[in-house]
């Protein structure tokens, strides 16, 4: 009998977790430490410390070519995004080189989410950008959860369509709700954790509504677009509607494609695709 919580807990605190992300955490939660404690520790894993040099070099963030060491790049990308970083990197990380190709088209459709939830987040004016941006690169997680828990259950139908029937056929639950309980008690901001835990289901958030919002949109929208097996969401109908009644239009969505096609080819290159 699969019990995922007493999994998750195995997950979070043996060496599954890199030790630099556990420092990360602890660094983060101390007030009196600063944004250079935080950069010395990401030092330490090149591997982290060239993706959060990178990410903060993206046009996304306006710096693009300015920003070439990690004191600058954590001050831009703020303790919040970097931490983020650090756990979808550490999770990544698990999968072997086999199944690489198909992880990193997940990292970038997470990664397309998220610009496109923090374009959205000046048209629902609930939060900020960043909050929304960090909602939009962790709303998948739960499937690499999946996967780090029971990789060989999960490899077969993780880019399947109806993966969540699929995950809650099998597991009892779907990887929304698996990724809302990985990052509680991980330092995350509740409205994201909303955000991820109903980005398929809009209808089953009561609060923090507007920040999952945009989540749940700009994941269909990208969805939409690019109609590969990363994505696992779907533009319909009802979701068109709920759009409209939160005062968007069909420009928005023209808007979000635009930003994601220009800036296309900095995303390969920021995932070596």
């Amino acid at each position: 009998m699969i019990n995922i919580k007493k999994d998750l807990e195995k997950l979070k605190t043996i060496s599954t977790i890199p030790v630099i992300m556990r420092r990360i955490m602890e660094t983060i939660a101390d007030e009196s430490k600063s944004y250079m404690d935080l950069g010395k520790i990401i030092e330490h894993d090149q591997s982290l410390a060239e993706r959060v040099v990178a990410m903060a070099n993206s046009p996304y963030f306006g710096h693009s070519g300015m920003i070439n060491n990690i004191d600058q790049a954590v001050l831009i990308l703020g303790f919040d995004l970097v931490k983020s970083i650090a756990i979808s990197m550490s999770v990544f990380e698990l999968f072997s080189k086999t199944e690489a190709k198909k992880m990193k088209k997940l990292w970038v459709h997470s990664y397309k989410v998220a610009i496109a939830s923090s374009e959205l987040c000046g048209k629902i004016p609930v939060t900020t950008a960043g909050v929304c941006f960090l909602g939009g690169l962790l709303h998948d997680i739960g499937r690499l959860v999946f996967f780090s828990l029971y990789p060989d259950r999960y490899r077969d139908f993780m880019f399947e369509e109806g993966l969540s029937e699929k995950e809650r056929r099998i597991f009892g639950t779907d990887h929304a709700e698996v990724a809302g309980w990985f990052l509680e008690g991980m330092l995350i901001p509740e409205e994201i954790i909303t955000a991820v835990k109903c980005h398929h289901d809009i209808k089953a958030c009561s609060k923090h509504v507007g920040v999952a919002s945009t989540v749940y949109f700009a994941e269909g929208i990208i969805s939409s677009m690019d109609k590969d097996e990363a994505s696992d969401g779907k533009w319909v109908d009802e979701m068109e509607s709920l759009f409209l009644e939160c005062g968007l239009s069909g420009d928005d969505i023209v808007m979000i494609e635009k930003r994601i096609n220009e800036e296309a080819e900095e995303i390969r290159r920021f995932f070596d695709l």
